[in-house]
């Protein structure tokens, strides 16, 4: 029988032995025993350097012998290996100055893998055809069947990447050096891939390479080809709701927003948006907003939409001198500290938003930014008006939530000298 340990490093760390679950809590919960296998894992065909083993276990914590401690933690880490129901006495030999893992227990790594597939589409990709080698007939059959190879082997590559390369422990040196090596080959596989896919016109392939790339490697603007793919599609509904949810989604997830470059891109591909001809009354019909609950509002958007809002509204503040006032709500606990629990944002969010839309008038407008800010627009009105809106959310908000509060800063959209 042939025993097999399977690793994934991409992502969460996880080992399964023969298809089963490989201790998993044990292995967080011993640290020494964690780096270690990490590594002997990692360096399985290879080996790892003694040197190297004992910078990786023991890095520069302050032992007086450094050598013998690493002895001691291989000889325990064997033991508990065995005592999991490893074959053999000898998982983990020294040879040579090198640490190396039994032969007798083979080791499925998915970053092994995926760097295998990667040297092979890298190896392939240098037999694409020049234009001068042939006629351009036989040039385009051989460089569609070895772009085809090259989509098989990206996709492969592709789905092993489930994120970072052991992304709990980046703090570590030699895991964070991985993980960048890895990065870079992940990245130049979507965009070798978006490269064949968009030449092809491919555009339901391109968009799920964007939807799994933007999972896998957040925040590295890959939301653009599936932006791309919509709009090329000419799914402009569906283009327009994702470029909102995305900014959406960076601003309430994640607390920051879009990079300039991603906001650029998306724009650009908004503005590609063709809708057929259409008479005024039904493109009218088609804007108008319809309040099937009959409550009269505050009108809440996205926050790309009320960026919009606001820079139309600060060009009519100029021309024809209506006031209007960008309020920032930002939620604080009792004692005017930032509140920390990721369910009480939420919770307190939820809550703010809907006192916020009671508060106001129909003709203002608000939008999330973030987890714990909110941003109102208050048109036509003044300072003393905006300190009245501030009571009205307080009451409301005070109802719901006596444990938590609401700070408030207030500008108004062409600033006062």
């Amino acid at each position: 029988m042939t025993h097999t340990i399977k690793v994934q490093m991409f992502g969460n760390f996880r080992m399964d032995y023969n298809g089963a679950p490989f201790v998993a809590d044990k292995m967080h919960k011993e640290s020494q025993f964690n780096r270690l296998m990490q590594a002997m894992m990692h360096y399985s065909d290879c080996g790892i350097a003694k040197d190297k083993l004992e910078e990786i276990v023991i890095g520069e914590r302050d032992i007086d012998a450094p050598h013998t401690a690493l002895r001691v933690i291989v000889y325990k880490t064997k033991q508990k290996l065995t005592q999991l129901g490893l074959p053999g006495n000898d998982l983990i030999y020294l040879e040579n100055g090198i640490y190396y893992w039994t032969q007798d227990i083979e080791v499925d790594e998915d970053a092994a893998e995926f760097e295998k597939l990667y040297n092979e589409a890298s190896a392939l990709e240098k037999q694409i055809p020049q234009e001068t080698e042939h006629a351009e007939t036989v040039r385009d059959e051989q460089t569609k069947e070895i772009e085809d190879k090259l989509l098989d082997l990206y996709v492969k590559a592709l789905y092993l990447y489930k994120g970072e390369f052991l992304s709990a422990f980046t703090g570590e040196t030699w895991i964070a050096q991985e993980a960048r090596r890895y990065h870079t080959m992940f990245d130049k596989i979507i965009k070798e891939a978006a490269y064949i896919l968009r030449k092809r016109k491919q555009f339901k392939g391109l968009e799920k390479l964007g939807v799994y790339a933007a999972k896998a490697d957040p925040f590295n603007e890959w939301e653009t080809l599936v932006m791309e793919a919509m709009v090329e599609t000419r799914r402009y509904d569906e283009a327009s709701l994702y470029y909102s949810d995305v900014v959406d989604y960076y601003l309430k997830e994640c607390g920051i927003y879009p990079s300039a470059s991603l906001m650029e891109i998306l724009e650009r591909y908004s503005d590609q948006m063709n809708h057929t001809y259409e008479i005024l009354e039904n493109i009218q019909e088609g804007m108008n907003e319809h309040n099937e609950s009959g409550h009269e509002e505050g009108y809440f958007c996205s926050y790309p939409v009320f960026r919009g809002i606001y820079q139309s509204s600060a060009r009519i503040m100029k021309r024809t001198g209506v006031s209007v006032y960008l309020m920032l709500c930002t939620l604080v606990d009792k004692d005017g500290k930032q509140i920390q629990s990721e369910r009480e944002m939420d919770k307190y969010s939820r809550q703010l938003k809907e006192c916020i839309g009671e508060s106001i008038r129909k003709s203002d407008i608000y939008a999330k930014y973030g987890k714990l800010q909110l941003l109102i627009l208050l048109v036509g009105t003044n300072r003393e008006n905006c300190e009245i809106v501030q009571k009205r959310i307080n009451r409301q908000f005070k109802k719901r939530h006596p444990r938590a509060s609401v700070k408030y800063h207030v500008n108004s959209v062409i600033c006062e000298l």
